[in-house]
């Protein structure tokens, strides 16, 4: 974690200008109105020089548990903060006279003059220190406001470029060329056999491809919306694998509305049968369960394996787009984790709930 004040030159230099014209102006008042000059000097560059090693360290604990704590706004938080930056500045505050008084005091201990103004004059500059204080962490809190929001820039700068360069490989990304060979070779069979059938695997198809070429321009959207569409997905891919394939699903009713990214979960099941159906003769069984917790949505997709078989060699591209787009859209690595064990293979989601408006 960077000091902002010190990673920027002109930060820096304008936090010592400051610092430079308040030891100036604190010198010529001390020296007109209270001390002779090399005690306000002394008075001054000891004071002042303290203050401003804690202020750079006072960027620290603001700093950390506002990186720590969760994003959204609620009362309660707020009134974390606001403890926290109370605290924090009292502690500053006595630990910035404390150690300005002791050290004076030894430097100037033959002058009892001076011992009784410093004695005198603590809660003056008590309160002084208290504004000062005001003044850092409302600068510190800007500061940090400002790096966030740059930060949050850059990712949405970062989300439409990788959008722009999707457009291209959008199908090649999202959807399995094989499938929808496989799926237009199955309606042409159904058209002899069974045309009801064709037809009705016909539309599933149309509102699949439709789905996944509108929405892509979409950021979030409801798990209802990619349930349905997944559910779509499986529905044509069971016309070729018929009881061979056999879907479970266990959503909460609070899940259905929470924003998910378009298009995160069909490389999940396109994986799953992928590894699932095409590696053995046995059946597969795909369980995906859905729940919220007070902060996440968290979603599991699991299917079984032969674990002797040979794998299916492929491009390995859906997991890796999830990946990167959990990243993209929550900046964080740690949303995604696969576990293998025995003979099921196991993909946990983790979705950030959004803050509450």
């Amino acid at each position: 974690m960077l000091h902002p004040v010190l990673a920027q030159k002109r930060l820096f230099y304008g936090f010592m200008a400051g610092w430079i014209t308040l030891f100036l102006g604190h010198t010529l008042f001390l020296f007109y109105e209270y001390l002779p000059f090399n005690q306000a000097a002394v008075d001054a560059f000891i004071y002042n020089g303290v203050f401003m090693i804690l202020s750079v360290a006072l960027y620290f604990p603001l700093a950390y548990p506002e990186d720590c704590a969760p994003s959204d706004f609620t009362k309660k938080s707020f009134i974390y903060h606001a403890f926290h930056n109370i605290a924090t500045g009292l502690v500053t505050v006595t630990i910035w006279l404390g150690a300005s008084f002791f050290i004076t005091s030894q430097l100037l201990i033959q002058s009892t003059d001076y011992i009784d103004f410093a004695r005198a004059s603590l809660p003056m500059r008590a309160a002084f220190g208290g504004l000062l204080i005001v003044l850092l962490i409302s600068m510190y809190h800007f500061i940090s406001f400002y790096k966030h929001l740059e930060e949050k820039n850059t990712r949405e700068e970062q989300l439409k470029k990788m959008l722009k360069e999707a457009e291209l490989k959008a199908l090649k990304a999202q959807l399995n060329p094989h499938f929808l060979f496989n799926s237009l070779n199955s309606i042409s069979s159904l058209t002899i056999s069974d045309p009801e059938g064709a037809r009705e695997m016909l539309t599933l198809l149309s509102d699949f491809l439709r789905y996944s070429l509108k929405k892509k321009e979409e950021t979030l959207l409801p798990l209802k919306e990619e349930i349905k569409n997944i559910q779509r997905y499986l529905e044509i891919e069971k016309v070729r694998f018929g009881d061979r394939l056999n879907c479970d699903f266990s959503i909460q009713p609070d899940c259905a509305e929470m924003p998910v990214p378009a298009m995160l979960l069909q490389p999940l099941y396109e994986n799953a049968i992928k590894h699932g159906l095409y590696e053995s003769i046995e059946p597969v069984f795909i369980k995906t369960h859905c729940k919220a917790s007070h902060n996440k949505l968290e979603i599991s997709v699991s299917n079984n394996f032969d674990p002797d078989s040979t794998p299916v060699k492929g491009e390995g591209v859906g997991l890796e787009n999830i990946q990167n787009k959990l990243l993209l859209f929550y900046n964080r690595t740690d949303l995604m984790t696969i576990k293998r064990e025995n003979n099921t293979f196991e993909i946990k989601i983790s979705i950030p709930k959004p803050p509450k408006k």
